[in-house]
C-alpha cells in the first residue's frame, strides 16, 4: 500500500512540474507557452519574467496586439512594451471576472480597487470592501481616476468593448499607471475563458500553479462532457428574453452556445456561425421557437410572472406554456451580483454539470444545481 501512495505522489509531482513545461516554442527572446484553448493572449517566458501579448480586437487587420513586459528586474527597459514589475502587490479590477481569477490564485489581498464592488459575490472580497481595504473606483464613464491614482496600483486590469472605452484609460497611462486590457470575455470556448488564469498568474509569478489548476479543471470538464448521453434526439434550447421588442440571442458559435453543445443540447440558433450576440425581433423568435424543450437564462427573472412583466405577449409564447425554464441566478447577493458571471468563468465544469442535470436529469439524480434554478 505504501508503494501505491508513493507512486501517486510521484505522478502528482510529475504533473505539477510539467504542466507548463511541455511543447514550448523557442523564439529569439525566450519560449512561447502555447495555449490549449484561449485565442486572445500569448505568454512568452523570458529569463527575468514574461512578455504578454493581448490581441487588439479593434485592430482592422486583426493582427495587432497590446504588449506587456512583466519583469522581476526593476531596471528593465523596453521601447515597445508596457513594463510591469512582478510580482505585483496592488491591483485594480474593472470586471468581476478579473477578481475571480485573482481569488483563484489565492492573491485576493492584492486587490485594492474594484468597479462596483457591491456586486461581488465572493465573501472574502466583500469582507475586505466592507473593512475599507478595497475601494470602489466607479464604473464605465464614472470611473474615479483620482481614487485610482491615490491607490497607486502596480497594474489596472481593464477591458474594452469599443475604441472609446479603451482610449478613456489614456489618462492613467500618461500618469505612469500600467493598464492591461483583458479580453477573456471574447473567448467562445468555455475552457478558453478559464485558461486566462495563466495570463493573470504571470503578474504574480505563479504560472506553474495556474497551469496545474487549469489542467485539473480541464480534466473535470472533459470527464463530464464524455459522460453526456449520445442521443440522436437532443433537447432543443432557447436562451434569454426580449428587451424593448428586441431579442438578443447568443451567436451559434458563442460561449454559451458551446456550453449547450457540450452538454448535449441543441441550440435552436446553432446554424448562426457568429460568436457575438445577434438581435432578432420578438416575432422572429416566436416563429422559430415553437418546439422548445428548455428555455435558459431569461435575464434576471425569478418567476414566470416576472417574464410577463418584461413583455405581456410572452403569455402566448409556446415555450412559456410548455418548456422547462431555468435561470442561472441561483447564486446572487443582495445587490443583484450574479456569481455565474463571476466564479463561473473558473467553474465551467460546474456549469456543464448543471446543464447536463437539466437536460438529462436521470443521469445525475443525486446532484443539486449549483448556478441554476427552476423558474415556475
Amino acid at each position: 500500500m505504501k508503494k501505491i501512495y508513493f507512486l501517486i505522489i510521484i505522478l502528482a509531482l510529475v504533473v505539477f512540474f510539467s504542466s507548463c513545461k511541455n511543447k514550448k516554442i523557442k523564439t529569439g527572446e525566450g519560449e512561447i507557452i502555447p495555449n490549449k484553448y484561449a485565442t486572445g493572449f500569448e505568454i512568452q517566458e523570458i529569463s527575468e519574467g514574461y512578455i504578454l501579448k493581448v490581441k487588439n480586437r479593434f485592430d482592422q487587420n486583426n493582427n495587432g496586439t497590446y504588449n506587456y513586459l512583466l519583469s522581476s528586474d526593476v531596471e528593465s527597459k523596453s521601447n515597445s512594451n508596457v513594463i510591469i514589475n512582478i510580482p505585483v502587490s496592488k491591483v485594480v479590477c474593472l470586471s468581476t471576472s478579473h477578481s475571480a481569477f485573482i481569488s483563484a490564485l489565492n492573491m485576493t489581498p492584492s486587490i485594492k480597487g474594484i468597479s462596483t464592488p457591491e456586486l461581488i459575490y465572493d465573501l472574502e472580497i466583500s469582507k475586505l470592501y466592507k473593512q475599507g481595504e478595497i475601494h470602489n473606483i466607479g464604473y464605465d464613464n464614472q470611473i474615479n481616476y483620482e481614487k485610482i491614482l491615490a491607490i497607486s496600483p502596480d497594474v489596472v486590469f481593464a477591458f474594452g468593448v469599443d475604441n472609446t472605452s479603451t482610449s478613456s484609460f489614456q489618462k492613467l497611462i500618461d500618469l505612469g499607471i500600467p493598464v492591461v486590457f483583458v479580453n477573456d470575455f471574447t473567448e467562445a470556448n468555455p475552457l478558453g475563458r478559464s485558461e486566462w488564469i495563466k495570463f493573470f498568474a504571470c503578474f504574480y509569478d505563479r504560472l506553474n500553479f495556474a497551469c496545474e489548476y487549469f489542467d485539473s479543471l480541464e480534466n473535470k470538464y472533459i470527464n463530464i462532457k464524455s459522460s453526456i448521453p449520445e442521443n440522436d434526439e437532443k433537447p432543443k434550447v432557447l436562451v434569454s428574453l426580449p428587451w424593448k421588442g428586441i431579442w438578443w440571442v447568443p451567436g451559434g458559435d458563442s460561449y454559451f452556445a458551446n456550453f449547450i453543445k457540450d452538454a448535449g443540447g441543441e441550440y435552436i440558433f446553432k446554424n448562426n456561425s457568429q460568436s457575438d450576440s445577434q438581435n432578432l425581433s420578438i416575432e422572429e423568435v416566436f416563429t422559430l421557437a415553437n418546439n422548445i424543450d428548455f428555455w435558459l437564462n431569461p435575464n434576471n427573472v425569478n418567476s414566470k410572472t416576472e417574464i410577463l412583466s418584461i413583455d405581456n405577449r410572452l403569455e402566448y409564447f409556446e415555450p412559456y406554456k410548455s418548456a422547462k425554464i431555468y435561470n442561472n441566478n441561483l447564486r446572487k447577493n443582495n445587490a443583484g451580483g450574479n456569481d455565474f458571471w463571476e466564479s463561473g468563468i473558473l467553474n465551467p465544469d460546474k456549469i456543464l454539470l448543471d446543464l447536463k442535470t437539466i437536460f438529462y436529469p436521470d443521469t445525475t439524480n443525486t446532484y443539486s444545481l449549483y448556478y441554476y434554478k427552476s423558474i415556475n
